[in-house]
């Protein structure tokens, strides 16, 4: 398929019986349980090697750790100080891959800047001592250089305190140093697993389904596993259906223990969750230039202050969870922790709870290390593989997760190919270091006629850029035949164009080219708006979205009002800081 054909490829659940019929009817080659980045990353490498693949979640894909990370694709500045260079070589040289080549409109280049701060009394609270600026700026340039000096920029430092003061205006500098400064990326994490799985199924034989659930799973006579026992989510029967596969991958994030406990008695757990929160602001209201790194003033651990567009994301807290890991959300407590070095650096933010626009929590699947502290169990990861053939891959890190999926198909499952019956694979590595189909450089975009003769503000034409690529070529020529599709999905005085630039058409777009079943896949996961807009107003946001959801997957008026509940039931559980009622605009 040509890469301007990308765009059109059909992935969304109108045939999802279809695909349920064609899953049990067909051996795969690989199985993969679990739809977010890792799972995603499997898939890719498998194609590009011409095997085939199922992939199946038993929520939507990406429902975890995959959307509510930090939103980097960086190389881990702080995994420096603990002797972690060949993870930050191998996670810095897969960030320029992407930037370059692989996902540009998507990975954008941000620079971050860290403060060096004198220790002492600041007020009512003693501020501890920063790393040194010698420390940082050797730090800075080892980054770079980890990477073969191809960083979007390389690393700097400064003990001018004009030349800081105007970078950013914000902040504090009455017991300023210096600051050193490097660069990494943004992304999209949850789109960042929406277009690798597209690009799967564009070169091979790939089939995702969300909301899939492996109950269980088959042996062949020699007791190893040949297949999964599955259940339709979307199908209120408990009735049970198999799947067959040569071999089955568990990619499945912070539940991997639960799925390694089916059937069998574990004593050990293998992960160990810990929990990151964000905050979101407007830009206005926290007006920073770049991203700020910062070490808490409570423990010291590393933070940012990361700017996005128009937004401010404040993340990431690292603490032992234990519980459902679907029920993870940002407590006042976690926002307070945050917030206490942010009112020091920055005493004129407006950060209270009036102020943010969203929260949410994310868990990062640590494989256990006994003894160490959560903010220094490694982030390499690892590939078990069971008695009964069950892989594993645990740990790890968004940016490693092309490098990951290679080890595992390249370094274990290719080395007992026959042993699984598999046809013959390629190993060479760096396969998959492609440009994906999807995406397009600026230059392309800018020049393209949609673009030169599209009537809509810069910032529309901006963000679509940035989420779709040349899907957003797409929206555009269908909002340009239907004046509907191209209104605004929040037009409020609250949320000018350059914060809320959604518009009707993207909900559209991803319904059928996404495979999104609930209200909550579009809102939260193809789109950032739950986590970007106000409680108060996800009420008429979820509406329009059903709405138009509706209508294409044929939903009655009761379920969309049973979707329209679903979603705010969510963005009320992720919004500690408000009390009120959310309004909810009739259909």
């Amino acid at each position: 398929m040509p890469p301007e054909d990308i765009d059109t490829l059909a992935f969304n659940q109108i045939n999802r019986q279809q695909h349920l019929q064609k899953l049990q009817e067909k051996i795969w080659d690989v199985i993969v349980i679990g739809g977010g980045i890792n799972g995603a990353g499997v898939a890719l490498e498998a194609a590009y090697r011409g095997l085939s693949v199922a992939v199946l979640d038993k929520r939507d894909f990406a429902f975890g750790t995959s959307s509510r990370s930090t939103k980097l694709a960086h190389g881990g500045f702080r995994y420096i100080a603990q002797n972690e260079f060949g993870l930050v070589r191998e996670a810095t040289t897969e960030r320029n891959w992407l930037r370059t080549k692989g996902l540009p409109h998507m990975t954008r280049p941000t620079r971050f800047l860290y403060p060096i701060l004198e220790a002492g009394q600041l007020g009512d609270l003693e501020l501890p001592k920063s790393w040194s600026y010698r420390t940082v700026r050797l730090g800075a340039f080892f980054y770079d250089f980890l990477c073969g000096f191809k960083s979007f920029k390389n690393g700097r430092g400064t003990k001018n305190i004009d030349v800081i003061h105007n970078l950013e205006p914000l902040l504090n500098t009455s017991r300023l140093k210096g600051a050193v400064m490097w660069y990494d990326s943004n992304v999209d994490d949850a789109r960042l697993v929406i277009e690798i799985l597209k690009e799967a199924m564009v070169k091979g034989k790939v089939l995702p389904m969300n909301y899939l659930g492996v109950m269980g799973f088959t042996y062949d006579s020699t007791q190893r596993i040949n297949g999964v026992e599955a259940i339709d989510g979307n199908n209120s029967t408990s009735e049970t259906f198999q799947i067959r596969g040569k071999v089955v991958v568990n990619t499945t994030g912070v539940w991997a223990d639960e799925l390694l406990s089916i059937n069998r008695e574990v004593k050990d757990k293998i992960l160990r969750p810990t929990k990151g929160v964000h905050l979101l602001y407007h830009r206005k209201d926290f007006p920073i230039n770049d991203t700020i790194a910062m070490n808490s003033i409570d423990d010291r651990r590393f933070f940012f202050a990361i700017r996005r567009n128009e937004w401010v994301l404040v993340g990431t807290t690292d603490t032992d969870f234990s519980g459902d890991p679907a029920e993870s959300y940002c407590t006042r407590e976690d926002a307070d922790y945050l917030r206490n070095t942010i009112r020091i650096l920055f005493p004129e933010a407006k950060i209270g709870d009036e102020y943010i626009h969203g929260s949410y929590a994310g868990l990062r699947p640590l494989v256990a290390e006994i003894g160490k502290a959560e903010s220094d169990v490694s982030r390499k990861h690892t590939v078990l593989e069971r008695e009964d053939g069950l892989y594993s891959l645990l740990g790890g890190k968004l940016t490693t997760s092309r490098k990951m999926a290679e080890d595992l198909l390249v370094n274990h499952i290719r080395k007992n190919r026959h042993q699984h019956e598999l046809p013959k694979f390629s190993g060479r590595k760096g396969l998959t270091k492609i440009a994906f189909a999807i995406t397009i450089t600026k230059e392309e975009w800018e020049s393209h006629p949609k673009i030169k003769n599209a009537e809509f503000h810069p910032h529309i034409l901006l963000h679509l850029y940035q989420q779709y690529g040349r899907g957003g070529l797409t929206i555009l020529r269908e909002a340009s035949q239907h004046p509907e599709m191209a209104q605004r999905l929040l037009d409020e005085p609250a949320y000018p164009v350059e914060v809320a630039p959604w518009i009707v058409g993207e909900i559209d777009y991803v319904v059928r080219h996404e495979a999104p079943l609930h209200l909550e896949d579009v809102l939260c996961r193809r789109m950032e708006v739950c986590w970007t807009v106000r409680p108060e107003y996800q009420g008429k946001i979820a509406a329009v979205a059903a709405s138009r959801m509706g209508q294409i997957l044929g939903w009655s008026q009761k379920m969309k009002q049973q979707e329209i509940r679903r979603y705010i039931n969510y963005v009320r559980k992720n919004s500690f800081f408000f009390k009120g009622e959310i309004p909810i605009t009739k259909l």
